[in-house]
């Protein structure tokens, strides 16, 4: 959360960067990347992104769910899914996907998150058939049996040691969670799962989740590379087309933050040299919440905490030498609300108190309306020509879009978002931080070493 940065939340291509005329005479003009998509009968939405700049493809199947679809006691069954998913269909032997991938020269993987699980491959744009029927098999053919979920759920298990329980930063993160979302509710359950969760969950349980949520109806394909739309159209039909769909619940999203906020988090721990100052604010996202906030909120986040030029770095770094480092990120690409965190990593000899004083005197100035149109333009500038060069990986920009698509953004949403963020000027920066920026709905945390905060 606030140790992550900030997120580019829209996706461009074919940028020209030259300013555009227009009243927005030094802002970068970004064109819209070349893209089609269509539908097929049984509800799979397909986007093909053509590039002719290597002779590769990356295909990407995400499905619309993620652990904010879980419920209390059956935590981490999506993330368990994902690696299950590789452990063989009624055609294809457990971790035959993968070798059969890397025989030809190819790479996959596959990730979740709290809205969206995806299934990717990278592999010579001749090889395309091969990867698209091995992953449509999966998506209504997974063997699912006792004697490959035994051994992998030890690494499950060990995955959520090493990356949460042996990392103090991100055991806080979920204590932050649960306080701001609240505890067993969407957003406030980690991805990974609760260790106790994830020993009791059975073939049942993994069957009961891919049934409901996997499906041709629940899912989006991107197909990004030296291909031509027809030829993609062709083996979609072919090998996704006769997939029945599935029936689907309304995904569901609390429209509110936890109770008792505002909340203050702290955890000594051992393992911690430094410490580190945090405070993470509700805020909408492109599906909820006051949505009309959300392009601002980018521009907020950038200005304000992304970088050593900007205001937070400048004033705490640079200027009273309270902090080593200084950020702030936001991610507009949420089902439910998100969030704007702001982090701290203080010098060795400031007083914590100190530092959230000095954070609260630039906060004030934002919401006392000290917000230029210059340095709005250079925060925007930033966002644009982050997005044009996000479009040089066939990586990123699907993933980009699987996002995007899979937590309710539409096509026409994706194109506009160069000018919305465009459109922003510094009375929509200081509305937004009016907004977000409140007592009720805030998490301030503190990560210290053992002996405690000073």
């Amino acid at each position: 959360m606030p140790r992550r940065r900030a997120v580019i939340g829209g996706i461009v291509a074919g940028a020209i960067l030259s300013p555009p005329a227009s009243a927005l005479a030094t802002l970068l003009k970004v064109g819209r990347r070349p893209a089609e998509t269509f539908t097929l009968s049984n509800g799979l939405q397909v986007i093909v992104l053509p590039s002719a700049r290597a002779p590769i493809v990356n295909q990407l199947v995400a499905y619309k769910v993620g652990s904010a679809d879980e419920t209390l006691g059956q935590t981490g069954v999506a993330h368990f899914l994902e690696h299950m998913m590789f452990k063989g269909t009624w055609s294809i032997g457990p971790t035959e996907f993968s070798r059969t991938i890397s025989r030809n020269g190819g790479r996959d993987n596959a990730y979740t998150s709290f809205d969206v699980t995806g299934y990717h491959q990278t592999i010579a744009s001749d090889r395309l058939e091969l990867v698209m029927r091995m992953e449509a098999d999966r998506m209504v053919n997974l063997r699912l049996s006792e004697r490959e979920l035994i051994p992998e759920r030890q690494v499950v298990l060990e995955e959520r040691r090493m990356r949460v329980d042996n990392v103090p930063a991100e055991l806080l993160d979920e204590a932050v969670r649960e306080q701001l979302f609240g505890r067993g509710r969407p957003y406030g359950m980690p991805t990974a799962g609760y260790a106790d969760d994830v020993k009791k969950l059975s073939v049942t349980d993994l069957a009961n989740f891919y049934r409901k949520h996997y499906g041709p109806n629940n899912a989006v394909l991107i197909v990004a590379g030296d291909v031509k739309v027809d030829a993609v159209r062709k083996l979609a039909e072919k090998y996704y087309g006769p997939i029945a769909k599935v029936h689907l619940e309304p995904r569901r999203r609390p429209t509110e933050g936890g109770p008792g906020l505002p909340q203050r988090v702290i955890r000594a721990d051992a393992r911690v040299v430094e410490p580190n100052w945090s405070r993470d604010f509700l805020a909408p996202s492109y599906a909820a919440g006051e949505s009309r906030h959300a392009h601002a909120l980018q521009v907020l986040a950038r200005l304000f905490g992304d970088g050593e030029t900007s205001r937070l770095w400048k004033a705490l770094v640079v200027d009273s030498k309270l902090a080593l480092s200084a950020s702030a990120g936001y991610s507009a690409s949420s089902l439910g609300l998100s969030n704007l965190g702001i982090s701290v990593h203080p010098a060795a000899q400031a007083a914590m108190a100190a530092v959230e004083s000095a954070v609260a005197d630039q906060m004030k100035k934002v919401l006392d309306g000290e917000v230029t149109a210059e340095e709005v333009e250079r925060a925007q500038n930033r966002l644009l020509a982050g997005a044009i060069y996000s479009q040089d990986s066939l990586a990123s920009g699907p993933r980009l879009y699987a996002s995007a698509l899979s937590t309710g953004s539409t096509m026409v949403d994706i194109d506009a978002w160069p000018e919305r963020v465009a459109a922003v000027r510094p009375e929509h920066v200081v509305a937004a931080a009016q907004h977000v920026w409140r007592d009720d709905g805030a998490v301030t945390s503190l990560l210290t070493p053992a002996e405690g905060a000073k």
